[in-house]
Parts: structure tokens; sequence; C-alpha cells
């Protein structure tokens, strides 16, 4: 029952993402952005994991550059079939030259053995979704990764999701299950910005 009803979620936020224009996209982006970049936890973190976003998601790249220029370890998700990993890069320009997978992002590549894998030592991750609720419900796109990946760790991190308007749910709209994981904190702009 759960899995049907998330699958008409997902559909369903899948055409309204699609249906944004670039205009509000890059607006909305800004906003969530300068949210998280002014965030106390943010603020205060050395490590933090972030994903690469793809065209339906708030754009992490400026978040990524900000980090950097911040002095942070920044981790970001390597898929394989089944799990993933956080993996350290280095710059920009490190992100820029890993290999593009299926899902349009980029990623380092599985035979990539030489690279820091994140252990309990993240402050905060910036979690991905298609849907949120304010209560710190999150859609993701169904293949559980992050969900696995959160349920793993035992250190003491703080989770954003961060999401343009489209993306909010009603409280309790999002069916969960006993390996979803609550987001702390969800940044959305506001309607009036």
């Amino acid at each position: 029952m759960t899995y049907a009803a998330k699958q008409i979620l997902r559909e369903k936020l899948r055409h309204i993402l699609k249906m944004m224009s670039n205009e509000d996209r890059i607006h909305q982006s800004n906003i969530v952005t300068n949210y998280l970049l002014h965030h106390s936890k943010y603020q205060s973190s050395r490590t933090i994991s972030i994903y690469v976003h793809m065209n339906t998601e708030i754009s992490t790249r400026d978040i990524i550059q900000h980090a950097f220029q911040s002095n942070k370890h920044v981790f970001i998700p390597r898929y394989n079939s089944t799990s993933m990993d956080m993996i350290r890069i280095y710059s920009l320009d490190d992100l820029d030259s890993l290999p593009i997978t299926k899902w349009n992002i980029r990623q380092p590549s599985l035979d990539d053995k030489n690279r820091e894998i994140a252990t309990d030592n993240i402050d905060i991750i910036i979690v991905p979704g298609l849907g949120f609720s304010l209560d710190g419900s999150r859609l993701g796109h169904g293949k559980g990764f992050y969900d696995k990946y959160l349920n793993s760790l035992n250190g003491n991190f703080y989770t954003i999701g961060l999401a343009y308007r489209q993306q909010i749910l009603e409280n309790n709209t999002i069916p969960m299950n006993l390996n979803d994981v609550r987001i702390n904190e969800i940044l959305v702009s506001k309607e009036e910005e």
C-alpha cells in the first residue's frame, strides 16, 4: 500500500517539477541557497555531505563552491546498484572532472579506490528528494539510497532538505514506513520572495 501511494505521489511531483520554468528554478534555488549559507548548522559545520543536483532539484553548485571557500570537507554521493557511500571531493574542478552517471550527475567512479569515504564524521547532510513535508517527511526517488545510508550512520549529524515550494506537501500526506528517515529541517523559499 505504502509503495503504491508513494509511486502515485512521485508521478504527480515529477509532472509538477517538469512544468517549472528555468527562471523559477533559478530564483528559488538562489533563495534556498542563501538560507542554507546563513544557517547556523551549516556555518558551524566542518564536514558536509551534499547531493549533486539533477535538473528537477534545488541547485547545489553554489553551496559546494561556498563550502570549499569556507575550507569545509565536502562529500558527495556515489551510488552503485544497491547502496551509496559519501566520497570526498576537493574542488569544483575535481567535481567537474568526474564521470557522468545515467542520472546525468557527476560522481566518483566505482573503480576509484583512492578517495576518502565518509564514516561517521559528517556534521551536516544535505538530502535530496522529490517531495517533502515540513514535519520532516521525505519522498525520495524510490531506490531508498538515502534512507539506507542515514540508517547506517552512528554519528551526530543534522539533516536538511532543500525544496522548491512546489515540492512541499501537507504534513502526513507522504506515506512513511519503518525504514524511512525523517529530515531534521526543510528549507524552502517563501511565496512572497
